[in-house]
C-alpha cells in the first residue's frame, strides 16, 4: 500500500501518525532506516502519534527522547529545532543504537551471578526485568543523563512528557498540536498485550492501562490509570510514580516462551484481592501497532512493518510443539491481514486521507546510485539471489547484529519508505553523505555472495559463528563439545557431584536426575552460545521447589549462577568479537 507524495503535504487539520511494528532488533534497525529517510522528507516533525511495538519500542523510546531534547531546548550542543535538526538526531540514533546493540543485550542479562540466582528465585524479578535494566543502560540512560544531570535514578514514564521551551507545566500537548503546524509534539504510545484480559495495553506519559475502545474506559476492569490522579488511592499513586520508561519498553518487547510475562503488582483489585498484571509483546495483540493509531483518528498514517511474515512449507513438522508454533504464526498472520484490511477500508471510506505501508517482503526499483536488493521475496538459493527473502527471515532477536546485516536493513527500510512517499524520485548522493548504513552499497555492487552468506547465516538462532568460518568453525565446536564432556567428567568424581546429589535426595532417583541434571547443564551451555531460552527450563524447575528446601538451593544456584555468568562473558568477549569481525564493514 502506498500513496502519492502529493498526499504527505500535510494541512493544518491533518493529523499523522506513525507506526513502528515489532520483530526484535531486526525490527528496530528497519525503522531507523525509515526514520532516516522520513527526516529527510521532512515528515519527522509533523508527527503526532508515535505507535510502537516490541523492537518498535526500543528504538522509538530511544527517537522520543531525542525530540524531547530538541523540542525542550536542552541539547548540550545547542541545536535548535528545524528540519535539519531531526535528521541529525536520526544520525545519532544510527550510531548510537548500532552500538548498543552489539553489545548483545541478550547475553549480557546473564552477565552479573547475583541477579542470575535472584532471576531464579524471584516471582518479582525476571529476565524481562532485567532486559528493561539493560535497555536503560545501553539506549536511554546517556541522553537522560544529558537533560537530567542530577538525576541518577531511572527514567520514570512520567517524567518523558514533552513540554517545549517556553511552555509551562502542566502541558496539554493535543490542544498545542491542533495550533503549532511546524513541529510538533509526539504522543508516545508503547504497546503491550495484557494476559488477564486478552486486551491491548497502553503506556503513554500521561497514563497507563488497558486501551478499550474509548477514551473514557473507566469501566473496564483494567482501566486507564492517569499519573498524577489525585482521585486513586495512595498505594496505586506510589506504584504509578516506580513504572520506568525501560519497563514500558520490556513489556512491549516480551516475547511469549524465551521471556517471562513482565509483572506489575499493586495497581487493582478484584473482589477485594490484589491482581497481578502479566504483560506480554505487544505483537501478540497488534504487531504492527495500527489499531493505536485508528484510535487517536490520524488522518495520515506510516506505518514501518519488519514483523515475521509465514513462510510456505512443503512438509511441515508435525511434533506437538511444531504444530503449536505454526498453529499460532498463522493465526497472527490473519490477524495482520484483517488489520491492513481496516487500513485500507479507513483510506476506502474516507476515514483516512492517505496511509502508506510496507515491509521486508516489499522490493523497491533499483538505480545506480542506490542498488536494489535481488528476488525473489520467497525462497533463496543462499548463493545468488533471493536477498529480500533473506532478509525479511533475519532472526527477530535481542542479541549483536554485525555491520553488514544492520546496515542491510536501514539500507531497505530507508529505500522503501522512499519508495512508498516519495516515489522513489528523491534519493540523490546529496543524501548518501548524511547516513553510515549506506556503505552498504559498496558491498551490494562488488560482493553480492558475502552479502548472501551473511543474511543466510543470519537466519538462525544458534551459532552462526560456526556457520560463518564454514569447516574450521565446525572442527572448533567439536573441540569445544568435547572440553565440556571432558569437565563433566571431572565433576563427577568431586563434591560438586555428591552435593548436587544431596540436593536431588528429595526425589525418588536421585542418580538419574543428576545425569539429566549434568546433560540439561551441557545443553545449557551450548544453548546459551547464542540463545537464551535453554535457561528457561531450569529457571522454572528451580522456582517450583524454593519454597521447600531452600538451603539445598544454595549452592546449585550458586554454581548456576556463576556458570551463566561465564557463559555470558565467554560469548561477549570472544564468540561475539569473532562475529562482529566476520560481519564488519
Amino acid at each position: 500500500m502506498s500513496a502519492d507524495s502529493n498526499a504527505w503535504k500535510l494541512g493544518k487539520d491533518s493529523k499523522l501518525g506513525l507506526a513502528l511494528s515489532g520483530g526484535g532488533f531486526r525490527a528496530s534497525l528497519f525503522h531507523i532506516g525509515v526514520l532516516a529517510r522520513l527526516a529527510e522528507l521532512d515528515l519527522l516533525r509533523q508527527v503526532e502519534v508515535l505507535s510502537t511495538v516490541s523492537g518498535g519500542s526500543i528504538v522509538g523510546a530511544l527517537y522520543y527522547l531525542k525530540v524531547k531534547q530538541l523540542l525542550e531546548g536542552r541539547r548540550p550542543d545547542g541545536l535548535k529545532p528545524s528540519s535539519q535538526a531531526y535528521v541529525v538526531i536520526v544520525q545519532e540514533i544510527e550510531r548510537e543504537f548500532v552500538k548498543g546493540v552489539q553489545n548483545n543485550l541478550r547475553m549480557r542479562a546473564l552477565s552479573d551471578p547475583l541477579k542470575n540466582a535472584r532471576m531464579m528465585l524471584s516471582d518479582d524479578y525476571s529476565r524481562s526485568d532485567r532486559m528493561a535494566e539493560l535497555y536503560e543502560e545501553y539506549f536511554y540512560r546517556k541522553i537522560w543523563h544529558e537533560m537530567e544531570s542530577d538525576d541518577q535514578g531511572s527514567i520514570r514514564l512520567k517524567d518523558i512528557k514533552i513540554t517545549p521551551a517556553g511552555y509551562k507545566v502542566p502541558f496539554n500537548v493535543r490542544e498545542y498540536n491542533k495550533e503549532e503546524t511546524i513541529y510538533k509534539v509526539p504522543i508516545l504510545a508503547i504497546n503491550a498485550t495484557i494476559l488477564n484480559t486478552g486486551e491491548s495495553w497502553l503506556f503513554t506519559a500521561s497514563y497507563i492501562g488497558s486501551s478499550g475502545d474509548k477514551e473514557d474506559n473507566s469501566a473496564l476492569p483494567y482501566s486507564k490509570l492517569r499519573f498524577g490522579d489525585a482521585a486513586l488511592p495512595p498505594k496505586v499513586r506510589a506504584k504509578l510514580d516506580t513504572i520506568n520508561l525501560a519497563d514500558a519498553v520490556a513489556a512491549s518487547a516480551c516475547v511469549p516462551v524465551l521471556l517471562s510475562p513482565f509483572a506489575i503488582h499493586d495497581l487493582y483489585q478484584e473482589d477485594g484481592k490484589e491482581v497481578v498484571v502479566e504483560l506480554v509483546d505487544g505483537g501478540v495483540y497488534d504487531n504492527q501497532g495500527l489499531e493505536t493509531l485508528f484510535r487517536e483518528e490520524c488522518t495520515h498514517i506510516i506505518c514501518s512493518d519488519a514483523s515475521g511474515q509465514l513462510q510456505s512449507d512443503r512438509t511441515p513438522n508435525s511434533s506437538a510443539s511444531s504444530v503449536g508454533a505454526r498453529s499460532n504464526e498463522i493465526l497472527m498472520k490473519r490477524v495482520r491481514e484483517e488489520t491492513l484490511d481496516e487500513l485500507g477500508s479507513r483510506v476506502e471510506h474516507g476515514l483516512l486521507k492517505s496511509a502508506a505501508f510496507f515491509h521486508l517482503r516489499n522490493t523497491f526499483s533499483g538505480t545506480d546510485q542506490f542498488p536494489n536488493l535481488s528476488e525473489p521475496v520467497d525462497r533463496s538459493d543462499n548463493a545468488t539471489n533471493g536477498e529480500v527473502f533473506l532478509l525479511s527471515a533475519l532472526r527477530t532477536d535481542l542479541d549483536s547484529f554485525s555491520d553488514i546485516e544492520a546496515s542491510v536493513l536501514m539500507y531497505d527500510g530507508y529505500c522503501l519508505c522512499d519508495s512508498h512517499l516519495n516515489d522513489g524520485a528523491g534519493l540523490t548522493e546529496v543524501s548518501a553523505n548524511q547516513w553510515g548504513f549506506l556503505r552498504i552499497r559498496e558491498l551490494m555492487r562488488h560482493d553480492r555472495r558475502r552479502l548472501i552468506k551473511h543474511l543466510a547465516v543470519g537466519r538462525n538462532m544458534l551459532f552462526k559463528v560456526f556457520f560463518l568460518l564454514g569447516h574450521l568453525g565446525w572442527v572448533i565446536a567439536a573441540l569445544l563439545v568435547a572440553g565440556l564432556l571432558a569437565l563433566l567428567w571431572l565433576l563427577s568424581g568431586t563434591g560438586v557431584y555428591q552435593s548436587i546429589g544431596e540436593f536431588c535426595d528429595i526425589f525418588e532417583s536421585p542418580d538419574a536426575l543428576v545425569a539429566a541434571m549434568a546433560f540439561g547443564l551441557l545443553s545449557w551451555i551450548l544453548t546459551k552460545l547464542s540463545h537464551t531460552s535453554g535457561l528457561r527450563f531450569v529457571f522454572d524447575a528451580i522456582r517450583g521447589f524454593r519454597t521447600g528446601n531452600v538451603g539445598g538451593l544454595v549452592f546449585p544456584l550458586a554454581i548456576l549462577g556463576a556458570v551463566g555468568s561465564l557463559i555470558s562473558y565467554i560469548h561477549v568477549n570472544i564468540f561475539d568479537r569473532v562475529f562482529l569481525k566476520l560481519g564488519k564493514l
